[in-house]
């Protein structure tokens, strides 16, 4: 793989640094033989720039999903072989309700394609706000750009709660729109995550059916069925 050739945002990137050194420690201090300790020392480094959650570091799909079949199945046939998926630019987006496995699928393939050492990122609807209503002008160029530039992107909780105003709304669909078309004329692969039926109905005017129009051709909607997997538990 050819060098980054851009700058990674600190702003874009939540995982503590304590627990990353406790885990790398915990793995240099283990049993494991030298090559292995490597090997799992490169990933969870990959893992940490790319900002994936802790608690999906040792969670994999073939040991610890139990939710909807299709989605395991839909798993398998996007890592199975993630060059072509880079390539090709395949986007999904995974629709449903709380719950289901979601963020634990693409995570998933986020390490995937992390282990084959392309660029990637974890962010959610969220955090993209924060950063656009609050960081520095520096910030907001550095993490505009690593939005639009990574290999494998994933934005999690996109939903409409973070969109409490029609202004609100405007500014983050401009973004959007932005980051979706350069992303989509590029062939750079998306990854979504929503518990709204219809993320778009939270736009308005010509950027919604301009977004609209960007997720219909570049992203395939994948609705997500089951039940809770959490409540499951208790």
């Amino acid at each position: 793989m050819e060098p980054l050739n851009f700058v990674r945002s600190s702003a874009l990137n939540n995982i503590p640094t304590k627990k990353l050194q406790d885990k790398l420690t915990a793995i240099q201090e283990g049993e494991d033989a030298q090559e292995a300790k490597i090997i799992k020392l490169i990933a969870i480094n990959r893992y940490a720039e790319s900002n994936i959650p802790i608690e999906y570091w040792g969670l994999s799909m073939e040991k610890d999903f139990t939710g909807d079949p299709r989605l395991k199945q839909k798993y398998d046939e996007y890592v199975a072989d993630v060059k072509n998926s880079y390539i090709t630019g395949n986007s999904l987006c995974l629709a449903g309700a709380h719950g289901l496995g979601k963020t634990m699928t693409v995570t998933c393939m986020l390490k995937k394609a992390a282990q084959k050492g392309y660029t990637c990122l974890y962010t959610n609807l969220s955090d993209i706000v924060s950063v656009m209503t609050q960081a520095s002008s520096e910030d907001k160029f550095l993490s505009r750009r690593e939005l639009v530039l990574v290999d494998f992107l994933v934005i999690d909780e996109f939903d409409p709660r973070f969109m409490a105003t029609e202004n609100a709304a405007d500014l983050y669909a401009r973004s959007l729109e932005g980051v979706f078309r350069t992303r989509s004329q590029n062939k750079l692969p998306t990854l979504m995550c929503t518990n709204s039926p219809n993320v778009v109905e939270s736009f308005s005017g010509p950027l919604r059916a301009s977004i609209d129009s960007l997720m219909k051709g570049y992203m395939k909607v994948f609705p997500v069925l089951g039940d809770d997997f959490r409540k499951k538990g208790k």
